[in-house]
């Protein structure tokens, strides 16, 4: 296995060095200008992200719970693909507002505009940059992040004492339709560990009427006999012609089907999931009913492009507006770290808003995740015209 480990590097390096002495020397210039800043900007956001978004909770925890520092060690690598995806969208805006900024305030654009090259043909390495990082954030995004924050979740809850089954999960609906879209049973249970549903109701109805109640402790699906089995339990008979009446069991089998089981492996946190398990999880919404799961989960599938792409758009934008705002007033560290996080601030609020009315269904899923993007572009573009 690691000799083919080692032919791929190889043939990885091989052709990476084929592309990059193929680029043009002002390519490999710029490009070798914008990648310390951008490196500095990574090790930047990394650190922050960890910090306020993991580390401090997490100390927290050690200090006031049983979990160990050892495990709060592990907890923190297993989250760090996860922080990257945020990390270097961020992380590109700042690299290129510093290295266009620097670039800018020591004439070297001037020289180049002199010799007549456009600010657009300038501007064209950070694209390449933003390219390149946009299929980074993507990879730890949807092929590392998933497991690993699953992995993460599963080392916390053993560091407290709790169930480490890497499907836990809590409050599973699930709704069971006729041929004709009529509803059959509702079925929700507190909390899914271990393979067992643990304190589930189940509400039989029968013509768009309830008719039966069914409270059990815990309920397991049987492979064998594909049915749940449920135990510990009360049936209420909600019948309005005949009196109420009530029927205490220790076990008893009911035929639900295996949706619930499904429903519950499905992680709580669309960022624990890459585009196939997404994918699967909305066939299994869209049959259960739950369209407002549904309608969120759309939204997120189509995040898993967008907020990957936002470092091409935010290359562009921070490189566009580190040359406008070297021309107005110089531009210093101080200056493009403060503009940087304005921007942030905006795009991923914008952001927010688009994505809470696509998952309330005002707007289409499509739209609102795509919308942000497009919107930012236009004002990259409009950027790009005014600097030339």
């Amino acid at each position: 296995m690691t000799k083919y480990k080692l032919k791929a590097f190889s043939l990885i390096e091989r052709y990476t060095g084929k592309i990059i002495k193929s680029m043009p020397l002002l390519d490999r210039w710029l490009i070798s200008e914008i990648i310390p800043p951008l490196t500095f900007s990574v090790s930047s956001f990394i650190v922050l992200c960890l910090s306020f978004g993991e580390l401090l909770y997490l100390i927290r925890m050690v200090i006031n719970s049983n979990l160990t520092w050892s495990l709060a060690i592990e907890i923190l690598f297993l989250k760090l693909p996860g922080y990257l995806t945020i990390a270097l969208p961020m992380a590109t805006l700042l690299g290129c507002l510093l290295a266009f900024s620097q670039l800018y305030n020591n004439s070297e654009i001037k020289a180049l505009t002199s010799l007549g090259i456009s600010c657009r043909r300038i501007l064209l390495p950070a694209i390449y940059i933003g390219i390149v990082m946009s299929f980074i954030t993507f990879s730890f995004s949807n092929y590392i992040a998933p497991d690993s924050n699953l992995k993460a979740n599963a080392v916390f809850r053993r560091g407290l004492g709790q169930s480490s089954d890497i499907s836990y999960k809590r409050d599973i609906i699930y709704s069971q339709f006729d041929s004709e879209k009529n509803l059959e049973a509702l079925f929700h249970a507190e909390e899914y560990k271990d393979n067992i549903m643990h304190n589930l109701t189940l509400v039989e109805y029968d013509n768009g009427q309830q008719n039966k109640l069914i409270l059990a402790k815990e309920g397991e699906w049987e492979v064998e006999q594909e049915q749940w089995l449920l135990r510990d339990g009360s049936i209420f008979y909600l019948d309005k012609s005949q009196p109420s009446s009530k029927e205490n069991f220790l076990e008893y089998s009911y035929n639900l089907g295996y949706g619930p089981v499904m429903i519950a492996k499905i992680p709580s946190n669309s960022n624990n999931m890459n585009l196939n398990q997404a994918y699967s999880a909305l066939k299994l919404y869209n049959l259960s009913g739950n369209l407002k799961e549904e309608n969120r989960l759309k939204v997120k599938i189509q995040e898993k492009f967008t907020v990957p792409l936002s470092c091409l758009v935010f290359s562009i934008i921070g490189s566009t507006l580190a040359i406008r705002k070297a021309k107005t007033r110089g531009s210093g560290q101080s200056i493009a770290f403060g503009m940087s996080i304005i921007l942030i601030l905006i795009y991923y609020t914008v952001s927010f808003l688009f994505s809470a009315l696509g998952i309330s269904g005002t707007l289409h899923p499509f739209i609102a995740a795509w919308s942000p993007v497009v919107i930012f572009l236009i004002g990259s573009e409009y950027l790009i015209r005014q600097s030339s």
